[in-house]
């Protein structure tokens, strides 16, 4: 078991680096329709910042939820546990528009490549809950089983943590000059 960080840590802090890394997944989700090979070769990159996006936006919600000392735990699936039954229920709602809105090309999918894709957000966060970690070291092989089709759930939770913290909306992270650098 991973220890919890010993330092209060800010949920506003949580927030702003998640909407970071959720600008870049938008950015990486844009590319050229149609640019296969593109798609093909930011794939692995675009799944680690999507689940590293909902990891942080996941904890933010814990640290909202419960304080501010969240454990060090990456898996989606037992983040995702440790919300409230409310919080839980609200994700679970905007999951299932994401499945209807995704269903016809899931179904694609599993009919092409002779999968199945749990369409509960329970079982999709464990299929997909340790992506962060596998996909770090897919060049040794063995990520043939993964699953990972949570790419819109950022959205989502992005929106669901404005509506618990709506004074948070269109907070943007503080701008700092790096050291070295000039103004102008």
């Amino acid at each position: 078991m991973v220890q919890p960080s010993s330092q209060p840590i800010d949920p506003l802090k949580i927030f702003e680096q998640a909407h970071g890394f959720y600008q870049a997944l938008a950015i990486l989700c844009n590319v050229e329709p149609g640019n296969t090979q593109l798609a093909v070769t930011i794939g692995e990159p675009v799944m680690v910042i999507g689940a590293f996006t909902i990891e942080l936006f996941l904890k933010c919600l814990i640290c909202i939820e419960t304080g501010p000392l969240p454990r060090r735990v990456h898996h989606l699936r037992e983040l995702f546990d440790e919300l409230s039954p409310a919080i839980q229920t609200r994700i679970e709602k905007e999951w299932d528009k994401i499945v209807e809105h995704h269903a016809e090309v899931w179904d694609g999918f599993e009919r092409s490549l002779g999968i199945t894709m749990a369409r509960d957000l329970r079982s999709a966060l464990a299929a997909g809950g340790d992506a962060f970690q596998r996909i770090r070291y897919s060049y040794e092989g063995g990520n043939e089983s993964l699953q990972f089709y949570l790419q819109d759930l950022p959205r989502a939770l992005g929106r669901i943590i404005l509506e618990v913290k709506p004074e948070w909306t269109g907070h943007e992270r503080d701008y700092r000059l790096l050291p070295g650098s000039h103004n102008g």
